[in-house]
């Protein structure tokens, strides 16, 4: 042994490790992450904070390089999260795969400029087929690190994720993408960085588990005390007793013993230099990430309650629960075995009881309060918070998961706070019961003068070429890419050969996993009725390859319609068969979908199209096969055509429009600005019945602007003293494809006007949970005409029967086609089944009335032109809970 040590040697606290660094110690999970990046997997790494994440990939990407494959390097923290846009976000993605690839050829500027119509993700998806897998020929492996740093971003970035998948799944279709392969690296579960299970990539990648240094791997590290020492070895050995094999410490606990000029023994450098007075002496930042974390999480004490058990017991079962994996990504426990157990001894020293305590303590307003009651069994309302002790809790309260017992507390107090109100009110009331009329008065003059508000909007994916079949089916298929499931995949074999009876018992136990599955439910109610025979058939046609989730919801209502019609099952009723179609949304291919819907002659009816410009496409081809179609299209140029086949299921342009210009003149805006799509049929047509409405009540359009104008630069400041300080009202009429615009305007607006920012008013198309996510502050205080809400008064009974059977808040488009549905179904009923014919179904189309027991809640009824008369529904968005994952935004009813 040299009486020297290694000048050269030098332990790194902290950072990413070069891909040469002599105290790199290589795990298990470097051969494993090689080896399957080699062979062309997707993988992922999530684990806690200084783990190695980003030293282990750039060890891979060496080792990878060296094997003649390309290797891309994203941190995503590089692109930044604050102020950011979608298009900004995702052209920073794309910045930095050309530049880590070396793209020389291909001039960012001139690139993004020639891909404006598209949305962001559908850029980053041509820059992957046609720049990247056109320029580079080898196998090319793209490591995203930093990954959960998007949920610091205010718009959702799931649409990233499914394109990832796609990308995957496009294997099938385009040998090229087999050279492509994925590898996510961060601090984060799946569930965090993607809610929709069907559209993740984490279910067909592979999880690399990246576990803490083993005394035989870390032999390595004794190097660098080599000559400062004696017995190195035996002192790393002491080293990992300590530190649990945890790299950042394992490394920090190294150096400390090779700048130690005074020879401590390692538990007393371990206590002097770590564990006493460690917030203080916690640098590189390490522990304090640690309780940071925790203490952030909004199920703080439920963790730390998790982490007092494990601490108590040593070490307690493992079952995946939401809690147990956030506290394993806070890197404060590891799972061995099956169980889950403290880490290591630092981990255990630092966060000790007395942490665990103090910690609660501080965490909740009323913890002495809440102790007293408790050990007085409960009896004791001495203890009960009162006034604006109890307003603080419940107002810290909010948007936390508490114990058990916290609730027991609150509401105990709560119970007090009200008799007491009650004893008053009985003492008041007589005093009270002379100011009635008084009181009355006031109230309708409030009511009178003041009024409420509403809503918001969405983001889209994309498709391969198929034949025009491939977006057909009634059961052979899944056209929800993702849905992987052993018992729909033998369901869907079983209806392909025509064995309805197997096909209805796999769909079946299909639904018992997955129980909120529209398209399972149609399925197996599609093999009911086929076993049956001699089913009546409709069609459902949605935009599934660029509006997943909104197809999802349109498909509720078939399937809910459909479920109870086919429960009835009366021994001589045919039941009803579903065709469900995919037009992704695109004007020519809502025309080639009607054209073989029209042929086919067991089709006596269509839901759709959803938006108004397919249905424009489409309607000839059904004009001519005399073909009703009841569609969710609100544009009135639809009913203009006065048409024989054409239905709505929801009030057109000129009610919605009608609707809102009453709420701006009730509001007193007499200026507005409308953005709008010129060209869109949707947009013109909402923006033409406002515009004619908003003027007939006194009011003015100071400006009609297009969306799609190239020369419109929303983060120039110079906007808004050019066009909105002209008025004092926003409208947004966006065509689906421009809701992004309409984001990026009110965001502007929010940052160069603040809380000064213009009301904003909008069409239905921006009623999204996306809006709500991705625009939040911005579009707080939003208002939209939608031509249903769950909360209105009429809505109300079908809205709990949907959420009961869907597990969750529904929307208009729900209740819209489960409205048409009823309509086939009446238009079916009042013919004998042996005549039924698309005539009789046109012909009773006409003539039936629906009452609102049998509807989404209102009677249903057709004029000669096909429209529904039915009042719209204004909403609001409004802080609080209820909306989509955390976004703090909701829809509101304005009454």
């Amino acid at each position: 042994m040299s009486d020297i040590p290694d000048s050269n040697y030098e332990y790194q606290v902290g950072g990413s490790l070069p891909f040469n660094a002599p105290t790199y110690v290589t795990r298990q999970a470097d051969d494993e992450l090689f080896n399957k990046l080699k062979a062309g997997e997707f993988c992922y790494v999530l684990n806690s904070r200084q783990m190695g994440k980003s030293s282990l990939r750039v060890r891979t990407m060496q080792r990878l390089q060296a094997e003649e494959i390309a290797c891309a390097g994203i941190d995503i923290t590089a692109i930044g999260t604050q102020g950011v846009t979608p298009d900004q976000w995702y052209a920073g993605v794309i910045e930095l795969l050309a530049t880590s690839l070396k793209l020389d050829k291909f001039n960012m500027d001139i690139w993004w400029k020639n891909q404006k119509l598209l949305p962001p993700v559908q850029r980053l998806s041509k820059f992957i087929e046609e720049e990247l897998l056109s320029s580079i020929y080898k196998k090319i492996v793209i490591f995203v690190d930093e990954i959960d740093s998007v949920l610091s971003l205010t718009f959702s970035t799931e649409d990233f994720f499914a394109l990832i998948r796609f990308c995957y799944n496009q294997r099938a279709e385009k040998p090229e993408y087999k050279r492509l392969t994925f590898c996510l690296l961060g601090v984060a579960t799946p569930s965090d960085l993607i809610q929709d299970k069907q559209r993740t990539p984490f279910n067909i990648g592979q999880a690399i588990e990246l576990k803490g240094f083993s005394e035989n791997e870390a032999k390595s590290l004794a190097q660098g005390l080599d000559g400062k020492v004696s017995e190195p070895q035996k002192k790393l050995k002491e080293v990992l007793e300590w530190t649990g094999g945890q790299p950042f410490l394992s490394q920090k606990l190294c150096k400390l013993i090779l700048d130690d000029k005074q020879r401590l023994s390692v538990e007393k450098l371990v206590r002097s230099g770590v564990i006493e007075n460690w917030q203080s002496q916690d640098d590189p930042e390490h522990l304090r990430t640690i309780s940071n974390r925790i203490l952030i999480n909004k199920h703080a004490e439920r963790l730390l309650r998790l982490y007092q058990q494990i601490l108590q017991k040593k070490e307690i079962g493992e079952d995946n629960s939401p809690e147990q994996m956030e506290l394993r990504l806070s890197g404060l426990v590891v799972k061995q075995n099956g169980k889950l157990r403290v880490y290591n001894r630092i981990y255990e020293s630092v966060f000790d009881h007395n942490w665990i305590n103090q910690t609660l303590a501080n965490l909740r307003p009323y913890t002495k309060e809440l102790a007293a009651w408790l050990n007085s069994n409960s009896q004791d309302k001495s203890h009960l918070l009162r006034g604006q002790k109890l307003r603080e809790a419940q107002k810290w309260q909010k948007g936390k998961e508490l114990l058990v017992q916290d609730y027991q507390f609150l509401n105990a107090s709560q119970e007090l706070a009200t008799r007491k109100q009650q004893r008053l009110l009985s003492v008041l009331t007589p005093i009270l019961l002379l100011l009635i009329p008084v009181l009355g008065w006031l109230y309708w003059s409030s009511f009178v003068t003041n009024q409420s508000p509403p809503q918001p909007p969405r983001q889209e994916p994309l498709e391969p070429q198929q034949s025009i079949s491939a977006f057909f089916s009634q059961g052979e298929h899944t056209l929800f890419s993702g849905n992987e499931n052993v018992n729909r995949e033998r369901g869907s074999e079983a209806f392909r050969k025509k064995d309805y009876k197997q096909a209805v018992k796999y769909f079946q136990s299909a639904i018992e996993a997955f129980p909120y599955d529209p398209e399972l439910q149609i399925f197996y109610n599609n093999a009911k009725a086929h076993e049956k025979g001699n089913p009546v058939t409709l069609a459902i046609v949605l935009p599934i390859a660029t509006r997943r989730e909104i197809s999802q919801e349109l498909l509720r209502g078939v399937a809910q319609a459909q479920d109870g019609f086919n429960s009835s099952d009366a021994e001589n009723t045919r039941l009803l068969n579903i065709v469900i179609a995919d037009d992704k949304n695109e004007p020519t291919q809502s025309q080639k979908i009607a054209q073989k819907l029209a042929k086919d002659q067991k089709v006596l009816g269509v839901i759709g199209h959803y938006t108004s410009t397919n249905s424009q496409a489409a309607l000839p081809e059904y004009e001519k096969a005399g073909l009703a179609m009841i569609a969710q299209s609100t544009s009135t140029s639809l009913s203009g055509l006065k048409n024989k086949v054409f239905f709505r299921a929801v009030p057109s342009d000129k009610e919605m429009a009608t609707k809102l210009a009453d709420y701006a003149n009730q509001k007193g805006y007499q200026k507005v600005i409308i953005f709008y799509n010129q060209g869109d049929i949707y947009s013109q047509s909402l923006k033409k019945e406002f515009e004619q409405s908003f003027k007939g009540r006194g009011g003015k359009v100071v400006e009609n602007i297009d969306l799609a104008l190239p020369t419109l630069n929303t983060s120039n400041k110079d906007f808004f003293s050019t066009y909105l300080n002209k008025a004092d009202g926003v409208v947004l009429f966006p065509k689906t494809q421009s809701i992004s615009v309409a984001l990026e305007i009110a965001r502007a607006q929010l940052k160069n006007l603040g809380s000064k920012k213009l009301p904003l008013l909008g069409g239905d198309a921006l009623y999204d949970p996306e809006i709500l996510k991705s625009g939040r502050e911005a579009v707080e205080d939003l208002v939209l005409a939608i031509p249903w809400f769950a909360e209105a008064e009429n809505s109300k009974k079908f809205a709990g029967q949907a959420r009961d059977k869907w597990g969750g808040q529904i929307s208009w488009r729900t209740a819209a086609t489960y409205d048409a549905t009823q309509a086939f179904i009446q238009a079916l009923s009042m013919s004998k089944s042996s005549n039924l014919s698309r005539q009789t179904v046109l012909k009773n189309l006409k003539s039936l009335k629906i009452s609102q027991q049998d509807t989404a809640g209102y009677p249903l009824q057709f004029d000669q032109e096909g429209e529904r008369k039915q009042e719209p529904a204004l909403v609001k968005v409004v802080r609080g809970s209820g909306g989509p994952q955390e976004s703090g935004f909701k829809f509101e009813h304005v009454k």
